[in-house]
C-alpha cells in the first residue's frame, strides 16, 4: 500500500529519485497532478540545521514552506556554510517545493518613530532578503510595525522608505507585506494602509503583499461565507490590486470578527471555521496563490499534517498528509518550539 506522500505523485516521484537512490520499488513515471488546487504548506522550523526544514515539509505533506531564516527574537544575522545552503537548495529542488518565504523577525518594525529601532529593522529585514535569495526563495514576509503615537501617514511612509533602502540593497527577492489584525497602533489592518505602501515604492514590482485569513477575519472581513470572501477580494483588488497579493496565510482566527485579536486557531476549530475555508479554497483567485499554515498544531507544536489535511479534504483533494519515512525527519518538537521555531502569530 503506498504511503501518503508516495500517493502525492510528482513531488514524492522526484524527491524519491534525486534524494534517495532508486531502488527495487521500480521508477514508474509520475501521474499528473492537479494544477487547479491551491498549493498548501506551512511554517517550518530550521531548527538542528537549515535543510532540515525541507525534510519537515516533506514529512508533513507540503508543496511549499516558510521558514525563519535565523533567530526571529534576536537582531543578529544568520551566517551559513555554502554547503549548508546548497544541501537546503539541492532538498528543494528535488521535492518540488515552491515557493519557499521567510518571515521577519518578531522585533522588525520599520515603522516605528525611533530611529535606531527602524536602523536594526532595515537591517535584519535587508539581511533576511539577501538570504532568501541565496536560497533562490520568492520573498520576506513582515508586518508593516507599529506606529506607536505618531501619525499614521509619516509612518506609512517610514515604511515606504525602509522598504526602498532594502529593494536598492538587494538584487531580486520580493518584499510582501503582511495585513495584521489592527491590535493596538499596528499598522496594515486596512488594505489602504498596504496600498499607501505599495505607492510610496512607486509600485516597484518587487513588493507585494501576503493576506492573512486569520488577521483579515479580526480586522472585520467576514470569510466565513463565499458573499463574504468576494467581497475581501474586490476590495483588496480596487485598493492594492490583486496582482499584488502574492501569498497566503491560511489560520483560523481565536478572535471574533472586527475583534481585532491577532489569535490563530487550527483549521476549522476557529471562528472562521470549516465552512469559511471551504469557500476560501474554491475561490478562483485565492485558489491559484499558495498558501501556508502558521496554526497553533493540535499537538500544541506548530503548523502540522492534520492541518494540511483538513484544507485539502476542504478543497476535496483526495490526498493525506503527514506520514514519516526513512530519511525524512519528523516536525518541530516542543522543545523547538520553545526556542524561537514557531511561527509568528
Amino acid at each position: 500500500m503506498p504511503s501518503a506522500l508516495e500517493a502525492e505523485p510528482t513531488r514524492w516521484y522526484y524527491y524519491r529519485m534525486t534524494v534517495f537512490p532508486p531502488t527495487a520499488q521500480g521508477s514508474a513515471s509520475p501521474p499528473e497532478k492537479n494544477e487547479a488546487a491551491m498549493r498548501l504548506g506551512a511554517h517550518v522550523s530550521i531548527s538542528g540545521s537549515l535543510d532540515l526544514a525541507i525534510d519537515r515539509a516533506v514529512a508533513m505533506g507540503c508543496d511549499c514552506l516558510q521558514i525563519f531564516y535565523g533567530s526571529p527574537r534576536q537582531w543578529r544575522s544568520s551566517v551559513y556554510p555554502n554547503d549548508a545552503l546548497e544541501r537546503f537548495i539541492h532538498k528543494r529542488r528535488a521535492a518540488g517545493l515552491d515557493p519557499l518565504v521567510a518571515h521577519a523577525a518578531y522585533l522588525v518594525n520599520p515603522g516605528t518613530p525611533d530611529r535606531d529601532l527602524r536602523r536594526k529593522s532595515v537591517a535584519s529585514l535587508l539581511a533576511t532578503l539577501r538570504g532568501v535569495e541565496r536560497l533562490e526563495g520568492l520573498g520576506v514576509i513582515t508586518h508593516l510595525g507599529s506606529r506607536l503615537s505618531s501619525p499614521r501617514g509619516a509612518a506609512l511612509r517610514r515604511i515606504a522608505t525602509a522598504v526602498r533602502q532594502i529593494l536598492g540593497a538587494s538584487e531580486r527577492a520580493m518584499v510582501l507585506l503582511e495585513n495584521s489584525a489592527g491590535s493596538g497602533g499596528t499598522l496594515g489592518a486596512t488594505f489602504d494602509d498596504l496600498a499607501a505602501v505599495l505607492d510610496g515604492v512607486h509600485g516597484d514590482s518587487r513588493v507585494g503583499v501576503c493576506l492573512d485569513t486569520a488577521h483579515l477575519f479580526a480586522s472585520g472581513w467576514d470569510l466565513r461565507t463565499s458573499a463574504g470572501i468576494e467581497e475581501m477580494v474586490a476590495a483588496a483588488d480596487r485598493t492594492v490590486g490583486w496582482d499584488r497579493v502574492r501569498v497566503l496565510h491560511l489560520n483560523d482566527s481565536q478572535g471574533a470578527l472586527g475583534s481585532r485579536r491577532d489569535r490563530h486557531a487550527n483549521i476549522g476549530e476557529g471562528l472562521i471555521g470549516s465552512g469559511g475555508f471551504r469557500a476560501l479554497l474554491a475561490h478562483p483567485r485565492l485558489r491559484a496563490l499558495p498558501g501556508i499554515i502558521e496554526t497553533p498544531g493540535f499537538d500544541d507544536a506548530g503548523p502540522d499534517a492534520k492541518n494540511l489535511a483538513r484544507l485539502r479534504r476542504l478543497a476535496g483533494i483526495g490526498r493525506q498528509a503527514g506520514v514519516r519515512r526513512a530519511g525524512v525527519r519528523r516536525a518541530a518538537t516542543r522543545k523547538e518550539v520553545r526556542d524561537g521555531n514557531r511561527p509568528v502569530r
